[in-house]
């Protein structure tokens, strides 16, 4: 299926690897251009040359998202480079894991800087350059702890579910523009980042970091993980001209994970 990306241009927030990479890399086979962002150059090059390798531009801006300005930067350094946006896709986030009485001040500032502010300041320097574009999409990537209760998963739960609230508000706010925005709930994927999260998060639990796994894992009506590349196609399709008709949307890629009705 064609998905009309090609020739458009996407900026990808948190893209130099995991999940954001793996969306801009189902992007860059559809002959869509990207800018990616990181806050570390060398491996952002690196990820910048293989999405290059599909005949596409790829750019890379490195930017600290944790804060206003570097949103703002990163906008102005993916439209200068690229010549416009038609395509925002809020990724970057992280976990922190702890509980209530062990998280300080600074570890709540920064979760919630980089998981949901980082969303709202470069959707604001975006959405000017989305309004000359033709069919704008933005979405925004949150996860399964914003709509399921996962034990020491605090700290992404509470911005995981802003970003939910948030994809909405805009979604009333710029449809008569034709902008959609929704939002895409990945579940737990078989990326870098995990490792380190699964250990710190078996040590909340008084666990092993495999037992987490694995344990996440028989919680999936599917009993794995996913790939990255499975999240990837379902974002694609998203901000695609062929998702005309869906916006103000949550939709889950988690392999059953969340079992709600």
């Amino acid at each position: 299926m064609d998905l009309g990306l090609k020739g458009k241009n996407a900026a990808i927030t948190g893209s130099s690897q995991g999940i954001g990479f793996a969306i801009a890399t189902a992007l860059a086979k559809e002959g869509c251009n990207v800018a990616l962002s990181a806050r570390g150059r060398e491996r952002l090059d690196s990820a910048v040359a293989e999405l290059s390798a599909h005949g596409v531009k790829a750019v890379g801006v490195v930017a600290d998202l944790a804060t206003e300005d570097g949103c703002r930067e990163f906008v102005d350094g993916a439209v200068g480079q690229l010549g416009g946006i038609d395509i925002l896709v809020n990724n970057v986030g992280g976990m922190i894991p702890g509980t209530l009485e062990s998280l300080d001040a600074e570890q709540w500032a920064r979760v919630l800087n980089v998981n949901l502010m980082a969303a709202v300041y470069t959707t604001k320097y975006a959405l000017p350059h989305l309004k000359k574009a033709r069919n704008a999409r933005v979405l925004n990537v949150s996860g399964v702890t914003g709509k399921q209760l996962l034990p020491g998963a605090l700290t992404t739960t509470i911005p995981n579910a802003g970003i939910i609230g948030f994809s909405k508000v805009m979604a009333g706010d710029l449809g008569a523009a034709n902008i959609t925005v929704n939002n895409i709930c990945p579940g737990f994927t078989n990326t870098e980042s995990w490792g380190p999260r699964a250990e710190a998060m078996a040590k909340v639990r008084g666990t092993t970091a495999d037992q987490v796994r694995q344990g996440i894992a028989n919680q999936t009506l599917l009993g794995r993980w996913a790939e990255p590349h499975e999240i990837g196609d379902v974002a694609a399709f998203l901000v695609s001209e062929r998702n005309s008709y869906m916006t103000g949307t949550t939709v889950e890629v988690c392999g059953g994970f969340n079992r709600y009705i």
